[in-house]
């Protein structure tokens, strides 16, 4: 009898292993991105620098990411990163690009940020997971918090 369970036993793994693949869940359970710093330069332009926390048990390849920044509940602008970048378990990794700012208006708050040193910030971002292969899977994370800016 112990010899018929265990081959049932499996298949129902199987089976739910497929299903919570094909689900539509998000794989970026536990992933938080946060600023960590905003620079800005005296010709306009400016640098976010940003962490992907992982504080989960397997890493994760992230074939991109999109940054919407907000400071002081103003959209400023944006930062996408279509580099590749591994993220290892319970661990965090840093990057830094460049802000494409969302307007003329966008410039006022950030300037204002600068004087002040720091800033409310509110990130909403979009990143794709590489499964395995060309699978990949889309996920949406969002965090706020206190950030510097500083000008250059």
């Amino acid at each position: 009898m112990k010899q018929l369970i265990t081959p049932f036993l499996l298949l129902g793994l199987l089976a739910a292993v497929l299903t919570g693949c094909n689900s539509g869940q998000v794989v970026t359970v536990g992933l938080k991105v946060e600023l960590i710093g905003i620079q800005r330069a005296g010709d306009g332009t400016a640098q976010v620098t940003w962490r992907v926390n992982n504080p989960n048990v397997v890493s994760y390849l992230l074939s991109e990411t999109r940054h919407r920044i907000y400071l002081n509940g103003a959209l400023i602008g944006s930062v996408v990163d279509t580099e590749p970048t591994a993220f290892p378990a319970q661990g965090h990794v840093d990057k830094t690009g460049k802000l494409v700012l969302a307007g003329a208006a966008a410039d006022r708050p950030l300037s204002e940020a600068a004087t002040a040193g720091s800033a409310s910030y509110r990130v909403d971002s979009q990143v794709i997971v590489q499964l395995y292969g060309d699978m990949t899977e889309k996920g949406s994370l969002s965090h706020s918090g206190t950030v510097p800016v500083t000008n250059k």
